[in-house]
């Protein structure tokens, strides 16, 4: 891979995994409604939980999604009803008394981006871009793209996250507070219906 094709990978990951999405949107509103050192386990998780997906775009099964049919549609279905799931917990987490509500898990993290449209989609994009014309082999590519989006998705998921923390720090937790974290949630469930339509 050339120095230039190399430099323009990077900012795609950097721009992919730093703009809002699914992911970004739940630990903004998790950091906010929790704090940091509950939004890391589940940042964690969602890295451990996008590896098959990334491994299956670098070895050729990701290109199934991309041909449409039945396997989309139940795709589309999952990811919309775990997307929904999630913004429910995120606002059960504001609007319910502190400790009534569990916190989000490490198992629920694990599904997070292999139920997102956007991570699907910015992982094909990236590697028949950048990667799949050149003259590596198919597991240095592999690597490539798992180092790449993992890198990116720990420090932008974590930046999101502290930002959430700021605003509460900023705020307080009251009723400017749940009306931001309902916002993320409603925010959360638009961006992965835009990515399921488009």
């Amino acid at each position: 891979m050339d120095p230039a094709t190399f430099l323009a990978f990077a900012v795609f990951v950097i721009v992919m995994t730093g703009t809002p999405g699914p992911g970004n949107l739940t630990f903004l509103a998790i950091g906010a409604s929790a704090g940091y050192r509950t939004a890391f386990p589940v940042i964690v998780a969602s890295q451990i939980g996008s590896l098959p997906l990334k491994l299956s775009v670098a070895y050729g099964l990701g290109h199934v999604l991309a041909g449409g049919g039945p396997i989309v549609t139940i795709f589309k279905v999952l990811s919309m009803a775990y997307m929904t799931y999630l913004a429910w917990r995120i606002v059960s987490l504001s609007v319910r008394p502190k400790g009534e509500v569990a916190l989000p898990s490490f198992w629920e993290g694990l599904l997070i981006h292999p139920l997102s449209p956007k991570t699907w989609a910015m992982n094909l994009v990236a590697f028949s871009t950048f990667l799949a014309g050149n003259t590596l082999s198919v597991h240095e590519n592999a690597l490539i793209l798992v180092a790449g989006f993992t890198l990116g998705g720990l420090v932008f998921h974590s930046l999101w996250a502290l930002a959430g923390v700021s605003i509460l720090a900023v705020i307080g937790d009251g009723p400017l507070m749940r009306a931001i974290t309902v916002s993320m949630a409603v925010a959360m469930i638009a961006a992965t219906l835009w990515a399921l339509v488009l």
